[in-house]
């Protein structure tokens, strides 16, 4: 009897230690992230305007240009000086996106040919488990594409694109339904017009990510009322064509192939 008490205890401390080992690892590797953002935010020369400040800043379109030329230096290449510090670091670098009331404020990078480079890589190329939000290679990095897509993980430690299942509740879009993407030549703002859930493999899969530039009307069209169908609950707004669309995309955990996507249109 005592033999087994004994074994019990020594099975239970194991498990105790793998799963303090297991939590330790998680809040190491959220710490490590943060840090590394925080250090890349800190290169920016100017902080990237927040996505409510810019629905805010409506202003008669000559006054907008105006200031756009003088709030936004660029270099001569024409990218935005804002972000060039991080394009001469590593020059994958293809924008940055940010969302109030999530801690998604990163920068977004690009691989030519692949979307398994930044999957476990950082900024750095180093190995990281949390990988970088990265743009799908199919698109244009300058941001004019018909729909840009971007991936990230849904990491446990909360980093990463895991603030996007916020977003199944429709009170949390009403509140923050705005995005800010930044590509190296533009400034931009969006409006999530979608959210919904799609797993790859399935025979009812919403192969969204097939999607990159409209061939024509009816087309674009018939994305955007997919996009509508499968969402978890109506917003109100449809793009039309010749919108620029965004994709966030990130698993969710539900099941093993299941895609979280926020989808939004540039306004």
């Amino acid at each position: 009897m005592k033999r087994i008490i004994t074994l019990l205890q020594i099975l239970f401390l194991c498990i105790f230690i793998a799963c303090g080992a297991y939590f330790g690892k998680l809040y190491y590797d959220k710490l490590q992230t943060e840090k590394e953002m925080e250090y890349l935010a800190g290169m920016i020369e100017d902080t990237p305007v927040k996505s409510e400040d810019r629905d805010n800043a409506v202003q008669p379109e000559a006054e907008a240009a105006a200031e756009t030329a003088e709030s936004d230096p660029r270099e001569e290449n024409g990218m935005l000086s804002m972000y060039y510090k991080l394009y001469e670091q590593n020059n994958d670098m293809a924008g940055w996106i940010s969302i109030n009331g999530t801690k998604i404020n990163y920068p977004v990078l690009y691989s030519e040919g692949s979307n398994a480079y930044y999957l476990h890589r950082n900024f750095e190329r180093q190995n990281s488990p949390s990988g970088m939000i990265f743009m799908d290679y199919q698109c244009d990095r300058g941001g004019t594409s018909t729909n840009t897509i971007l991936y990230g993980h849904n990491m446990r430690n909360g980093t990463m694109f895991h603030s996007l299942l916020n977003y199944e509740k429709k009170s949390f879009w009403e509140e923050y339904r705005s995005i800010g993407f930044d590509t190296m030549y533009e400034r931009g703002s969006y409006e999530i017009f979608s959210v919904f859930r799609t797993t790859v493999g399935s025979k009812k899969e919403f192969r969204y990510y097939d999607f990159i530039n409209a061939q024509s009307e009816d087309d674009f069209n018939s994305f955007v009322a997919r996009c509508k169908a499968e969402a978890i609950y109506d917003t109100g707004i449809t793009p039309v064509y010749g919108d620029r669309l965004l994709m966030l995309s990130t698993c969710s955990y539900n099941t093993g192939n299941e895609r979280f996507v926020v989808a939004a249109v540039r306004r």
